[in-house]
């Protein structure tokens, strides 16, 4: 799986064309073959942030969809924006779920219990 994560700032008197744009051109890229999720939202740095982030199911699918003339046309949206847009891209090997989080919080939780006794241990010496 490759994760890629796109990062906006659009220019102040240019948000509402890029409100009514981007998000039509980017929601027809979800349908892209390979594409498993396709969010675009607002970033919590500023009104006028916005992140892209995208999984597909390998390089290669994600790779067709850049050379597409979809892609092409999400970035002639690139003048909308102050700066060009920074990219990141993840290459994952691995992937959990809630199981992840509630066995890190049983570790946790066993490790306050052990550390627990030893110090009751240690009063009762």
């Amino acid at each position: 799986m490759v994760i890629v994560i796109f990062k906006m700032e659009v220019l102040a008197p240019k948000r509402e064309e890029f409100l009514q744009t981007v998000p039509v051109i980017l929601s027809k890229a979800a349908r892209e073959p390979g594409c498993l999720i396709h969010n675009m939202g607002q970033d919590l740095e500023g009104e006028n942030s916005f992140i892209v982030v995208q999984a597909w199911q390998n390089q290669a699918k994600l790779d067709a969809y850049w050379c597409s003339d979809r892609f092409g046309i999400f970035m002639g949206t690139f003048h909308l924006l102050k700066n060009k847009p920074t990219l990141e891209i993840h290459a994952v090997s691995f992937t959990s779920g809630m199981e992840a989080v509630n066995a890190a919080r049983s570790r946790v939780k066993l490790m306050d219990t052990k550390s627990q006794q030893k110090n009751s241990q240690r009063s009762v010496k």
